[in-house]
């Protein structure tokens, strides 16, 4: 379940390069200041709230410490079990999921808990993060590695860094740097300040297979990102898992799908992209002792030879502990040190209970203060928590269709001109012998005849 997209193979000298190279020349950085402004000078990250949550989460945290030199590269990092998405990728997929203050998230293929770390920031003290995770050591290791994250202090590029030094340069396609980046935008930075005074919200994972979690079982979710590719077949039931009017962002069938839940059997579906993941993992694989012992051998050697890695990282298989017929997530109890914990409105009703008990001579008044606190902690966290309406539920739909549909002829109209760009250029290199056609195109392109090459 952890996340893995599936990139072509290329000759390389590290058993991590594997992974790929495809986007590795458009964000990368040597540190996570530079990786996060990458990300936004390319235009990935969008909004100050995002980039807030990747400058305040350093990504090489949560990196093992023998691949913890790729860690500010724009690649998934693979290393036996632990397999971390390319930065770029998780950008769009947080602008895309649109996480606020207080919702409930889930993710599926949790992995180092990067990804989740990343939400917990955006959904704040009063929201819930969870993810689930097949393979019990990623799980342990993500939960030691949120265990000792702070959020971090290398937010703020030096002064050297816009000017002089290399620190921070944007990169053309070709690897090379090229010009300065702006440093952290002010929204950024009012958002980290309300970062730093707040509580930093701890994700809460379990091992198992998430197609074995059960709907009936667990709460519903604002959002929910799937971090592997998934069949078509599964879309239906990791989506009962959204709350009305909630959205689920994940590939299903080579296609990033954007679902969104539009009442208890009605839902929409929207196509972000073409990716290519590699798939979530259903079960793992019972196999006999001496299999066991061969690919524990063939790990051991995975560092020496980077031209099996990928077959070894397909072949890997591991037993599940026991039967998961009851996974499902530990419920947030109320209680007065969890109440901070809460949504605003279950908040404000404990204490209009409690000070209505106060007074007397009212219905609140006839229970003690203790028989109110015992009755709280049962409680659900949305108990309060005022439905939408139809039609303020449609309005919202309605807004979100329409975005959608400009979004998507802004990239019709990008790879219009981007076409065209080609075209011209393809144009032009045969027309370098041609003199007919390079009156054309100039004639095209909007030059005079008497005009300089340049």
């Amino acid at each position: 379940d952890t996340c893995r997209e599936a990139t072509r193979s290329y000759p390389s000298t590290s058993p991590f390069d594997t992974c790929g190279r495809i986007m590795a020349w458009r964000c990368s950085g040597s540190t996570n200041l530079e990786l996060c402004m990458q990300l936004k000078h390319n235009d990935i990250i969008r909004s100050g709230p995002v980039e807030a949550a990747f400058l305040a989460t350093d990504r090489g945290h949560f990196c093992p410490k023998e691949v913890h030199e790729f860690a500010y590269e724009d690649r998934p990092i693979r290393h036996r079990h632990v397999h971390i998405s390319a930065p770029h990728i998780y950008a769009s997929a947080l602008e895309t999921l649109e996480l606020k203050e207080g919702m409930k998230f889930l993710c599926f293929g949790s992995g180092t808990g990067y990804f989740c770390t990343l939400a917990g920031h955006l959904v704040g003290p009063t929201g819930i993060v969870h993810g689930i995770e097949i393979f019990e050591d990623v799980v342990d290791f993500a939960d030691e590695r949120c265990k000792t994250y702070r959020i971090s202090n290398n937010t703020e590029p030096t002064a050297s860094s816009t000017e002089s030094s290399p620190d921070l340069k944007a990169t053309d396609p070709g690897g090379e740097r090229k010009g300065s980046i702006a440093g952290p935008s002010k929204d950024a930075q009012e958002y980290l300040k309300c970062l730093r005074k707040r509580a930093v919200v701890k994700p809460q994972y379990i091992v198992g297979n998430c197609f074995q979690l059960k709907t009936d079982a667990n709460i519903r979710y604002d959002r929910i990102y799937v971090a592997g590719g998934a069949p078509r077949a599964m879309l239906e039931k990791l989506s009962s898992f959204l709350e009305i009017g909630g959205n689920l962002v994940g590939p299903f069938d080579d296609c990033l799908l954007r679902v969104t839940r539009r009442s208890e059997t009605s839902f929409s579906e929207e196509v972000k992209a073409q990716v290519r993941f590699a798939p979530l993992l259903n079960s793992v694989d019972e196999i006999s002792d001496g299999e066991e012992r061969k690919l524990e051998k063939q790990d051991s050697m995975e560092d020496q030879s980077s031209a099996t890695s990928t077959e070894m990282a397909q072949a890997k298989r591991r037993r599940l502990r026991g039967p998961m017929e009851d996974l499902k997530f530990a419920r947030l109890v109320w209680s007065p040190k969890l109440h901070r914990r809460f949504p605003s409105n279950f908040r404000n009703s404990v204490l209009a209970v409690l000070m209505l008990q106060k007074r007397g001579r009212n219905v609140p008044s006839k229970l003690s203060r203790d028989t109110w606190m015992y009755i709280f902690s049962f409680c659900c966290r949305d108990w309060f928590q005022a439905k939408l309406s139809e039609v303020e539920l449609l309005r919202r739909l309605l807004e979100e269709e329409t975005r959608a549909r400009k979004e998507a002829e802004a990239r019709a109209t990008k790879a219009e001109r981007d076409r065209a760009m080609m075209c011209a250029l393809l144009f032009q290199n045969q027309c370098d012998n041609n003199p007919a056609r390079s009156r054309l195109l100039r004639a095209v392109m909007g030059f005079s005849e008497d005009s300089d090459d340049e």
